[in-house]
Formats: structure tokens, C-alpha cells, sequence
């Protein structure tokens, strides 16, 4: 194992090199030799990186760590952080080292930027507290030490908190891209610290090896922390102030909204049923519900009000139950919705869905409201009860606000309306089958690519274009409704979905979403009625993914454009779906790895049934894993012996222990060592000096002594460097001859 010796702090080499380029000051290979090695590896980019100085390897950990920020902080402090680090770069300290003093002008722009930044986060988040101000605050500290960055201790301050402002991604977002992003910008944070403290080393070698080091075996520690580290709840929580915009379902609904949703892939939230799922026809996912129109855009009427669960329900609420016969009641169907950031307050489920969460409301209209705007991934319980009644005795002012229209506009579709309702002998049921009986006779297309429309919108895609996406078939129903008397609104949401790709969850994307008429019947309250089924029933009954590969580019329109969108759809359909997939897992198995199931898999898996033996098992894991990784070391470090050589460093261990003088040193070869002491016995041979060659041994004379060396000389000689070192180790003749010698040097022992 390569191991780097950190230099000490006052490396004069290093702290050149450093500091040199902190200054803009150039700096040119120490010798030729290395200049040769540079010009070797010209060729291989990854190794021109690897050898770049620390001080260029801070500056590409700071990119690593603010890049994945950049997603939802404010676009002017990612510039400030651009330009902080472009500022930093040897070449435009240089210049301005020429024009004047480079640290005052540095400590200048360093005081000016931080001041200004804070005005900026006040603008722009309009408090001094919350999530997303303390991790721009955090992001602003990183960057205004930028411009002080002159010596190595400013380096280890720049890194250190850069691992802080990494970490601070997980508080914004825990999916599986984040993680990547954090691991990512961690290794790179790792090899800088490594170039820190291997600046002498030009050609980079052996950092890789050391960065694999470090986290191969830090990989068994994080293993064990997840799984045994007692998973607490939080003792606080902060939410997000919602700066962020997330495509989705807005507030608001006019004629071509849901068709540019209609062409994304993006997944919208996951379902995981408790029981047996609904069939594909009945999946309409309820969001908002619009009653007012002002001729253009339909939005929710003002007068919805809000019931919590943690007060006793309202009667229409004991009304929607208690007006189903007891023969027709079907047993509720339960689920889980796992819903993608939105940063709006509702939620999602199917009509009509009722939640006993706490920190979840329900309308009037049956939209489930959050009492905070979704920023982070939400998973909520929902229960559906049908059939049920809803109104059944509506109220005046609900009437009313069903009823209205503008005073002006689309007369065409206003006299139409009164014309068929008239024909249809002023029967509701009848007039909603008069009209579509009237589309089918009329040619209309179901499309992504719409034609746009002007003021009377709905005069327009009846008598005109006669192309749209479901919002123009939900409004121009609900307008038809409306103006021959028959309270409607618009409910817009998902419709449809599909299955994972195991099967297990049921996924609903932004293409599902989807837009439909509930028309209030006498006796029987709001009544949901689907225009869209009219044209393309194959949309409600098979769902969006289906019909789209079922027609193809027609789906967006014609010519070049239309088949280039289509294959566009595929190609981001694939990906998504793997992607999604992998998301879920992560999220199920990692970032839903919570104290419930945490003891539950602790008792599966380890039998674990107390905190108390929780944190022995933690513990007892860690010390063995850290002394793997001690013995690893260790045996990676220790010499490694040739089996000829490993006798003969028992014997100089002995020899050194009687006499140190006779001890081989490190730098003396096994010959050369064998021969001085042959001689150093000879010499007391002749010198008639017994006693002191009996420092060797206790059982064998000097001159017995003498011959085993001579032995030992030859043996060792076949061994290494005469004709059995040609033999593979495991050779019986080599064996005998390293036998042989192990037997001498014992009986010089």
C-alpha cells in the first residue's frame, strides 16, 4: 500500500508551491526529470488532472460543491460564487497583482460581496430565518472565503466547510440524484485534501489509490451506522419557503394548460394500494376544483370551506355517508400516495378521498390541503369511500357560483346550448347525451398540439378548430352545462397511471394529467361526467402512455416536428422509468429506512429487541470492523520477506540481540552481511577470543559456527541468484535446498 507522509507545516517546497499560486505567481517544474514525466503523460488528460497542484484542486472542489446548489439558490449568488472562483485563479491574481495590492483589493471584494449578499438574501426570502436562508447563508460564507485564499491552513478552512455546505443538500432534497451529487463533490472534497498533503508530488501518483483507500474502508463503518444507529425523530422542524417552481397542476386551468404536461414523462407521485387496485377507468386522481370563470381561465371558488380531522366532521361531510343505502356500500379502498414537491398546498386522491392525518384539511369540495406547501417528497395515507352523494341538497350560494358566466362572449356555443336543451325537453341526462351525440357527429381530434385560441375560446374549439387536449372538452362541457342552467364545475387532476416496472406501485406522471365536468343532478348531487371519454374513450379506459404509443406521432401534430416530439416522448419515457424506478427503492429502503422499521429489520434479521442491545451490536461492529481495517493495514505495511531471505532476518534478529555490531543493517545485502560476520568469527579465531564469539551461541563452537555460514553462503546464493532461482517456489529440489538452509540457521541459533 502506497502510503504519503504529510509534510510538516513548514515545508518550505510546499508552501511555495502553494502559495506561489495563490499569488499568481507561475510556477515550473523542480527538475528535469519531472519535466520528462510531464511531457510522457501530455497524453492522458486524467493524469494532467491528477497532477494538477492543491491549490487548482481547492478551486475544483468549490465547483463540485456549489453546482448542485444551484438548483434552488437565487441565480445572483451563483454568479457571485462564478466569480468568486474565477477570481482565485492564479492567471487573474497575477493581473491584478501588476495593477496594485493584491490582498487589499481581495479583502475589498471580500468585505463588499459578503455585505451586499446579505441584502440580497433579505430581498430575496424577506426573513432572517428558514431552511433554505440558513443553506444560501451557508453558501455565502463558502464563497466570501474564497477571496482570502493565500495559504494552505485558508485551504483546510475552504474544504472543511465545504463538506458543510454538501450536507446541507440533504436538507433541501434526499432523492437519489442529491446522493450522487453529495458523493460526487465528497471525493472530490477527499482529493483535494490528499493534494493538500501531497503538494510535492508532480505527477500525482498514488492519489486515486489513497481516495480508494479511504473509502473502501470507510464503506463497512456507514453499513453499520445505518443499520444500528438508533434512527431518533427530529427534535425540530423548518420548512421551505417554496421559491422554487415545480411543473405540475396549477391553481388555475385555460384551454392548452394540461397539454404541455400531456408531453412530460415526469413523475408526478407513486401509489402503493393496501388491497386490490381500482380498474384503470376509475382512477381519477382529484385535485383542485374550479367554479368561477371569467370567460378565459377557470379558477376554485373562494366560498370552498376547510374541515380539519382534528374537529368533530361537518355535516356535509355526514351527509356524503349517510346518503348511500347500506346495499350499495362497498368497503373503502386504502392506499398511500407518495407525492414529488410541488411547493402547492393540495394534495392528491381519488374521488372522493378522505385523510385522518393531523396536518391535512379537506374542502368542501373534497380537495385534501396541506397546512404547509409541499417542498420535500410527501407520503400520506388516503382512504376512498363510493359510492357516495355529494350535495344532495346544493346550496344557494353554490348554485350560484356553479351558475355563473360571463355576460358576454361565445354566443355561438350559448345558443347551441339552449338549443339542445330544448330539443332534449329540458332534461339534464337527456341534454348531456344530445351533446354527445353532437361531438361524435362532429368531427373533433384529441391532440397535444392544439391549435391556440383567441377571446371566445369556447366558440372557437366548438365551431372552429374541433382539436384539443381534455381541458378543452371539460370547459366547453361545463360552459354547455352552465348556460342551459345546470350547475357544473371543472375538476382538474390525474387520470390513469401505470404500473412499475415490478409491478408493485402504481406511478402517475404529469402526462396523466387530466381535467372533467361534475354536473349537479337532482337526487343525486355532483355527478362526475368525462368529455374527453367522449372523442377518446381509449384515453380514460387505457390510460395516456397507452393511447400515445396506440396513435403515435399523430399524437403531436404533423409533419417533421410532430415525429421528432414522439420520439423525443420515448427516448425521456425510458429513462424516466428507470430513473423513477431507482428513486423509489432509494427512498423506500434508505431514506424511509425509519425507526419503525429499523426495529422491525433488527428483529428479522438480528433478532434485536431492545435499545440496549441495539447499541451493543453497534458498538461490538465497530470495534471489529475497525480492527479488520488496523490488521489490513498493518499486514499491507510489514515487509514482505523472499522465503530464502526470512530465515536469515531471524538470524541477524538473534545475532543483534548478543552482539549489535553483528546485525545486518538495512541498506547490506544478505552476501555481503553473511560474509562480515564469517570474517568477524574468523577474526576472533585467530584471535584465541572464545569468550567473546560465545555471545553467538551457547551450543556449537566458533569454528562449527564458520561452516555453517559456509553452508548458508551457498545455499542462500542457489536460492537467490544461481540456478534454482530460475525454479517456481514450490519446486522439490528448491524445497530441499530452502529446508536445508532453514536447518543451518536453526543450529545457528
Amino acid at each position: 500500500m502506497t502510503q504519503f507522509k504529510q509534510p510538516p507545516a513548514t515545508d518550505a517546497t510546499d508552501m511555495a508551491s502553494f502559495e506561489q499560486l495563490s499569488l499568481g505567481s507561475r510556477t515550473r517544474a523542480k527538475n528535469s526529470t519531472q519535466t520528462l514525466h510531464r511531457a510522457a503523460d501530455n497524453k492522458k488528460w486524467y493524469r494532467q488532472l491528477l497532477a494538477l497542484p492543491a491549490y487548482y484542486w481547492v478551486l475544483i472542489a468549490q465547483v463540485a460543491v456549489i453546482l448542485p446548489h444551484a438548483a434552488h439558490l437565487p441565480l445572483w449568488l451563483i454568479g457571485f460564487a462564478v466569480v468568486s472562483i474565477i477570481g482565485q485563479l492564479p492567471r487573474i491574481k497575477r493581473r491584478f497583482k501588476k495593477l496594485s495590492h493584491l490582498k487589499r483589493v481581495y479583502q475589498g471584494m471580500q468585505m463588499l460581496g459578503f455585505l451586499l449578499g446579505l441584502v440580497g438574501l433579505w430581498l430575496t426570502y424577506n426573513t432572517a430565518f428558514g431552511l433554505d436562508m440558513g443553506v444560501a447563508f451557508l453558501v455565502l460564507c463558502l464563497v466570501s472565503k474564497l477571496w482570502e485564499l493565500y495559504k494552505r491552513r485558508d485551504a483546510y478552512v475552504v474544504l472543511n466547510l465545504s463538506l458543510f455546505v454538501l450536507a446541507a443538500l440533504f436538507l433541501m432534497d434526499q432523492g437519489l440524484i442529491t446522493t450522487l451529487e453529495v458523493i460526487i463533490g465528497a471525493l472530490i472534497v477527499l482529493l483535494a485534501f490528499i493534494a493538500l498533503n501531497d503538494d510535492s508530488n508532480a505527477r500525482g501518483d498514488g492519489r486515486i489509490r489513497t481516495l480508494g483507500v479511504l473509502g473502501i474502508g470507510a464503506l463497512p463503518l456507514l453499513v453499520v451506522l445505518f443499520l444500528f444507529f438508533p434512527r431518533l425523530p427530529p427534535l425540530w422542524s423548518v420548512q421551505l419557503s417554496g421559491q422554487q417552481a415545480i411543473t405540475g397542476v396549477s391553481d388555475s386551468m385555460s384551454p392548452g394548460d394540461f397539454a404541455n404536461l400531456g408531453q412530460s414523462t415526469e413523475l408526478a407521485f407513486r401509489v402503493e394500494f393496501a388491497d386490490e387496485r381500482p380498474p384503470q377507468q376509475q382512477l381519477y386522481w382529484r385535485g383542485l376544483v374550479f367554479s368561477d370563470f371569467d370567460g378565459v381561465t377557470w379558477r376554485p371558488s373562494p366560498q370552498a370551506s376547510q374541515w380539519s380531522v382534528r374537529s368533530q366532521p361537518p355535516m356535509w361531510i355526514q351527509n356524503a355517508f349517510a346518503t348511500v343505502p347500506e346495499q350499495v356500500q362497498a368497503a373503502p379502498t386504502r392506499y398511500q400516495v407518495i407525492l414529488e414537491p410541488t411547493q402547492q398546498n393540495w394534495l392528491f386522491g381519488l374521488d372522493y378521498p378522505f385523510s385522518q392525518q393531523p396536518d391535512i384539511n379537506i374542502t368542501s369540495n373534497f380537495t385534501l390541503f396541506k397546512d404547509q406547501p409541499v417542498t420535500q417528497q410527501l407520503r400520506y395515507d388516503v382512504v376512498q369511500f363510493a359510492p357516495m352523494r355529494i350535495d344532495p341538497v346544493l346550496a344557494e350560494a353554490s348554485r350560484r357560483s356553479n351558475l355563473a358566466l360571463p355576460n358576454e362572449g361565445n354566443p355561438q356555443a350559448r345558443a347551441l346550448a339552449k338549443q339542445l336543451f330544448a330539443q332534449s325537453d329540458s332534461d339534464p341526462v337527456r341534454y348531456m347525451a344530445a351533446i354527445e351525440r353532437w361531438i361524435n357527429q362532429t368531427e373533433f381530434r384529441y391532440t397535444l398540439s392544439p391549435p391556440p385560441l383567441n377571446t371566445n375560446r369556447i366558440d372557437e374549439f366548438l365551431f372552429e378548430t374541433k382539436a384539443g387536449f381534455c381541458e378543452h372538452y371539460s370547459s366547453s362541457f361545463t360552459f354547455m352545462m352552465r348556460a342551459a342552467g345546470i350547475p357544473a364545475r371543472v375538476v382538474a387532476g390525474y387520470q390513469g397511471g401505470e404500473p412499475s416496472r415490478n409491478g408493485n406501485v402504481w406511478e402517475v406522471r404529469q402526462m396523466d394529467a387530466h381535467a372533467w365536468t361534475e354536473v349537479w343532478l337532482e337526487g343525486q348531487g355532483w355527478v362526475r361526467v368525462d368529455p374527453t371519454a367522449f372523442v377518446a374513450p381509449e384515453r380514460v379506459e387505457q390510460g395516456m402512455n397507452t393511447m400515445t404509443q396506440q396513435q403515435g406521432a399523430a399524437m403531436f401534430g404533423s409533419g417533421a416536428s410532430a415525429q421528432i416530439s414522439y420520439q423525443q416522448y420515448q427516448m425521456l419515457q425510458t429513462l424516466r422509468r428507470l430513473s423513477d424506478q431507482a428513486s423509489y427503492y432509494w427512498q423506500k429502503d434508505v431514506v424511509g429506512y425509519d425507526q419503525d422499521k429499523q426495529a422491525d429489520s433488527l428483529l428479522k434479521w438480528f433478532n434485536i429487541s431492545s435499545i440496549t442491545q441495539q447499541i451493543i451490536w453497534l458498538a461490538a461492529s465497530a470495534v471489529i470492523i475497525m480492527a479488520v481495517l488496523v490488521f489490513i493495514i498493518w499486514q499491507r505495511r510489514r515487509k514482505r520477506w523472499h522465503p530464502a531471505d526470512l530465515p536469515l532476518a531471524q538470524l541477524s534478529k538473534r545475532v543483534g540481540k548478543r552482539d549489535q555490531s553483528l546485525a545486518r543493517e538495512d541498506s547490506e545485502g544478505q552476501l555481503a552481511w553473511l560474509e562480515r560476520l564469517a570474517t568477524a568469527i574468523d577474526s576472533r579465531l585467530d584471535g584465541n577470543t572464545h569468550h567473546a564469539t560465545s555471545k553467538l551461541t551457547d551450543s556449537e563452537n566458533p569454528i562449527t559456527i564458520q561452516s555453517k555460514l559456509i553452508e548458508v553462503r551457498q545455499d542462500y546464493r542457489q536460492l537467490r541468484y544461481g540456478r534454482l532461482s530460475t525454479f517456481d517456489t514450490s519446486h522439490s529440489e528448491y524445497q530441499k535446498t530452502l529446508q536445508q538452509l532453514k536447518k543451518n540457521v536453526r543450529e545457528l541459533l
